[in-house]
This record gives C-alpha cells, structure tokens and sequence, in this order.
C-alpha cells in the first residue's frame, strides 16, 4: 500500500459518482422550469440578493422556521461564504468568541478582518461555560462561533445542555450566537442529531452548507438568521456579490423537495460509517497507552500525542512511515501553547470519508509506529 494521506476533508470520490445523474437531472429539471430566469440577476417573486426563494421556504420548513422565508433564510455560495460575510458586517477590531479550537478557515477570516479572537475552552459536553460567561460578561463581544456537532477539528459533538445554556448567556450579554451546522447531517452510528427549538430562541443563527452534504464543485450554503441580522447583511451582500448561484440553488431545492437529498443523506451514513468505525477501533488499537477520541459523524477528528516534543519533527517522521499528516493551525491567538503544555504534546487533525476502510487502519498503524520512534528517541 502506497502513501495515505489523512489532510483532505473532502467528499468521497464514490460518493460523488453516485451522485451526479441526480445532479444533473435537477440542473436540468431546474432550468426547464424556470429558464432564463434563473440566469439573470433577480427576478421579483423567485429570486433576490439572498438567494432563491423556494430554496429559502424549503430551508425554513426543513429546519422549523416560522414567518417569511425571505425575512429569515439567506443562501450562499457556500458556508465559508455565510461565515465570511457575517464577520465583515462587524466594524474591523470588534471582539469576536470562538472556540480555542476551530475552523482554521473561519479563524483567518476574522483574523483577516482585524478582529479582536477571544477563544472559548472545549470541555467534553461543548464549550467550557463558566470561560464563556467570564468572556462575554465585559458586555462587548460581537459574536460568538462555534461548531456543535461533529467539531472541526476536534470531532466533539456538543450536548444540547451545553447548546441551550450557551445561548442563554449569548442572550443575556447581548452577543449574535453563530451555531455553524455544516456537518448537522452527517452523524453514521444510527442516531440523529437535534437543534434547539428555533422560537425559545430566537436571536440563535444557524449556518449550514450542502458542501459535505451533497457536493463541493455546487457550492452552496445557507444560513438562518434574525430578521435583523438579515436586514443588516443584505446590503453588505448587495455589494459584495450581488447574487448567488440560482441554478445550484434551484437544483438542491428540487432535490429536496423530491426526497432525494434525504435518500443521498442515507447512502452517505451507509458508506461512511464502516470508515469511522475503522478509525475509532484502530485508534484504540494502535495508539492504546494515550486518551483518543471516538467520533460518530462528520468529516475530521484529533488527537493530541503526548510526549512528543518537535511537532514538526513528528510530521516527518509520520511521513516516512508512508502517512501524510500536517500541523493544525486551529487555535485561537494564545492558545496553541496553552493546550500544548496541557495535553503534554502537539495536536494533530485527521480526515476520514474520502478514506477507504483498509487505508484508515494502515494509516493509524504508520502513525503509531511513527509515535512509537519518536518517543524511543526522546528516551
């Protein structure tokens, strides 16, 4: 067996064959239906600046939205595009919490647009509230981000205590709460994962993205929002991108209501759940003498390998036993020390879906080996 490489967080590539008739059939059905129209900017009554409209109803009823779709429901070119967009609609050096731990992507955006990053713990149940609350209580922290099921890059899969106490303090200290669900469909051991009840709630945001989900080459995404947070980032939409895609957008609305988004949501749990069953057995297996995580969804997890004190070192080393992983640059400014000297050793972000099964277990078997040489030559 060649090279494997654990750094790719992307669909797998069966998993897109077995999609594309459906694709292309709804591109088609769409642009039967509608027709030029869906090429032009906005059309009254099917589509605006914040997206196709039967999409945004489809949205609001799938996830439980009340009121008009187009008062609550943007979409996107994708989640990073939601993410990105919403920071840039708060003035550069606003105070903005994260988890210490997050979306390398969404951190350099907002690192990109000069915000102040204050980083929020992980505990087991979520975010470490009594950090939360200590951070928020100054009473000037914009928005707060987190990713609640399947944690990129942890894995960790927050408890709804945990979700519904967060909001109430985001409530309390007047704080946008930004729950990214970009991998809210994607858990493999046979349960569902839940959302808060969107009225006790009401100023919560949800963003989600069809990137994982369905395909990455769409690009679409969405996101749930106050009416006034739509009010407020409609004109930044306006002047950053006029209008999304309305073809994928119509697509992915006829895929769902036609129930074969749901059924491709099932083929994906089938086909990625022996590969995440590999990758919790082998990490127990194989690096059985450290704590490791065991995820039950999403795309990416971590482990942090105590003992080893050359990170860079470690990735070579890894490499030279036919595996490719990479340092994770996740952590919130000030934090990356911090958890390293807590764990005893670095922390290392590892992908799976694209991965088959035999791949996975030979991979976690290099990187022990890989673990076992370094800590032999440290003694």
């Amino acid at each position: 067996m060649g090279e494997i490489s654990f750094l790719r967080g992307v669909p797998a590539q069966e998993a897109l064959e077995a999609v594309a008739g459906i694709v292309e059939n709804n591109y088609v059905k769409a642009l039967r239906e509608h027709g030029a129209k869906l090429l032009q900017y906005q059309i009254p009554g099917l589509s605006d600046f914040n997206g196709f409209i039967p999409l945004k109803k489809s949205l609001a009823d799938r996830y439980g939205i009340g009121g008009d779709p187009n008062r609550r429901v943007i979409c996107f070119n994708g989640g990073m595009e939601a993410v990105s967009i919403l920071l840039k609609a708060f003035p550069r050096g606003s105070r903005i919490a994260m988890e210490a731990m997050t979306y390398d992507r969404t951190l350099a955006d907002a690192l990109r647009y000069e915000h102040e990053i204050l980083g929020i713990p992980l505990t087991r149940e979520g975010v470490d509230l009594d950090a939360l609350e200590k951070t928020l209580s100054c009473g000037t922290v914009k928005l707060f981000y987190r990713i609640i099921y399947h944690q990129n890059p942890t894995g960790l899969d927050s408890t709804m205590e945990n979700i519904e106490a967060a909001a109430k303090l985001c409530a309390r200290y007047d704080t946008l709460y930004v729950c990214d669900i970009a991998y809210y469909e994607l858990r493999y051991d046979g349960r569902m994962n839940r959302l808060p009840d969107m009225t006790a709630y009401p100023d919560l945001c949800l963003i989600g993205s069809f990137t994982k989900t369905l395909t990455a080459g769409t690009k679409c995404g969405f996101g749930i929002f106050p009416e006034k947070i739509v009010d407020r980032l409609t004109p930044v939409i306006a002047n950053t991108r006029l209008n999304p895609n309305y073809p994928t957008q119509a697509m992915i609305h006829n895929m769902i209501a036609s129930g074969e988004y749901d059924e491709y949501l099932t083929y994906l749990w089938r086909l990625y759940k022996p590969r995440m069953d590999t990758l919790n057995r082998s990490l127990l297996r194989y690096l059985d003498g450290i704590e490791v995580p065991q995820v039950t969804g999403g795309f990416f997890m971590g482990i942090w390998l105590p003992g080893v004190g050359d990170e860079e070192g470690f990735v070579k080393e890894a490499k030279a036993k036919g595996v490719n992983i990479a340092t994770a640059n996740v952590f919130c400014p000030g934090w990356k020390k911090v958890l390293q000297e807590e764990h005893k050793g670095p922390f290392f972000r590892l992908t799976f879906p694209s991965i088959k099964s035999e791949e996975i277990e030979q991979g976690i078997e290099r990187i022990a080996a890989a673990y076992k040489a370094v800590r032999s030559s440290a003694s």
